[in-house]
């Protein structure tokens, strides 16, 4: 070995035993004595007492850094590293150490609580992921087809538990709101007729004079006077509350939250699939095989007044001449009632035509002047292959469809085949509580 090489190698190891070995190189520029003054002259300035400033780290400047290393909560290692160096001058802000995960609140699927006398039952879902959207099975049953707004099919992860409606939110409750407020409610609202039976192609309310039968058919009228009381059939206290707008259901909404000091709200999308999913991977919660669909759904059975019913492959035992009253099915394994049929409810989400985009944590999708947004769940004229736990609607303003309302009146729509469930987060980890 040369002479020169062994006397540097010679000199680099007494000067690391003397200093702790500390190269301030990198991020905080050349290893000079006025680097090292200036790290020896920060730390007495934050308290960590090295002495005068020489440039010379010996077993106090090392133990001062330990000490520092020790507040900022990194490693007590003796040796700065190039972050920690730009840190201490004050030419980087430390970066905060990433919190542990906060524990969500332990729930049990299925278990129901109601925070008020008027308030609607609430059903509590735990955290999970599942696979949203329709299958390339399902999509090719040739009552269904493809349906490309419900693809890809994609996972979903919940981290945080929430409740959600036993029930839709019926004319009951609804009504707890009106009279406690005095909210005036209603207006112009689309009314599905009733095709045979006693009840065909009558309705109650006054009819709107913008409603033909030549641009809307014989089935299907728009009152002006339509609400959750009169939404242009016969109705009880128990039905789903229809003929709603999303403005109504709003201040529905508020009155909750203002009662119960909870974030009630409307579900998102994927919640509401996770929750009518209920941990099964089936066409429906209760299986493949749709032709079972009279037990657990109201839509246009063998014995119903609609057209629809033709197709059906079974006839109701519960025989509503449109809506039935919450609870008349059998539920989903979570114990949630009338996930499919009865009614459609109106979520949280803007419209989007497929999942290309679609949020993964179960978030909803939202757009600045959202016109059109997105109902699950079917209802009472609809054919049995729409009480599929991936049918996607929409509800709303659709400029693709002749209506009498305009984009301005979007949240001021309403129809007596939607209604609406309520959601409420548990968790911090909910998308409403970042």
């Amino acid at each position: 070995m040369r002479p020169d090489r062994f006397s540097a190698i010679l000199f680099t190891m007494i000067f690391c035993a003397l200093s702790a070995c500390i190269t301030p190189a990198g991020a905080a520029g050349a290893d000079t004595p006025e680097l090292r003054q200036a790290i020896q002259q920060n730390l007495n300035d934050k308290g960590f007492p090295v002495g005068t400033p020489d440039g010379i780290f010996g077993p106090k400047t090392e133990a001062a850094i330990r000490a520092y290393q020790e507040s900022i909560g990194q490693p007590a290692t003796g040796t700065l590293s190039d972050g920690q160096i730009d840190v201490l001058l004050g030419r980087a802000a430390a970066k905060a150490e990433p919190k542990a995960p906060e524990p969500q609140p332990e729930v049990t699927a299925g278990t129901v609580f109601r925070d008020c006398e008027q308030c609607p039952e609430m059903v509590e879902i735990p955290p999970g992921t599942f696979a949203m959207g329709a299958t390339d099975t399902e999509q090719e049953h040739p009552f269904i087809g493809f349906v490309p707004e419900e693809q890809p099919r994609h996972s979903v992860t919940i981290e945080y538990p929430f409740a959600i409606g036993r029930y839709e939110v019926t004319v009951a409750e609804f009504d707890a709101y009106v009279r406690e407020t005095g909210a005036s409610v209603g207006g112009t609202c689309g009314v599905r007729l009733i095709e045979s039976g006693p009840q065909e192609g009558k309705f109650e309310g006054t009819r709107h004079p913008e409603s033909s039968k030549e641009i809307y058919g014989p089935y299907f009228v728009y009152i002006t006077d339509g609400s959750y009381a009169q939404p242009g059939l016969p109705v009880t206290q128990r039905q789903p509350a229809v003929c709603v707008s999303r403005k109504e259901v709003t201040a529905y909404i508020e009155w909750l939250r203002e009662k119960t000091g909870r974030a009630y709200r409307l579900p998102t999308e994927a919640e509401w699939e996770y929750a009518m999913r209920a941990g099964t991977d089936t066409v429906a919660f209760w299986g493949d095989d749709l032709d079972h669909a009279c037990g657990y759904a109201n839509f246009a059975d063998k014995a119903s007044g609609y057209q629809a019913g033709a197709a059906a492959p079974c006839a109701e035992a519960v025989q509503p001449e449109w809506t039935a009253e919450v609870g008349s099915y059998r539920p989903n394994p979570w114990g949630l009632y009338d996930m499919a049929g009865n009614a459609q409810e109106m979520l949280e989400d803007c419209w989007s035509p497929g999942y290309e985009d679609a949020p993964t944590d179960g978030s909803p999708v939202r757009r600045n002047r959202c016109q059109l947004f997105i109902a699950r769940g079917g209802d009472y004229e609809h054919l049995h292959v729409s009480m599929r736990a991936s049918q996607r609607l929409t509800f709303g303003y659709d400029p693709q469809v002749d209506m009498v309302q305009g984009p301005d009146e979007a949240l001021d729509i309403r129809s007596n085949v939607v209604g609406f469930r309520l959601a409420l987060s548990l968790g911090s980890r909910a998308w409403d509580r970042q």
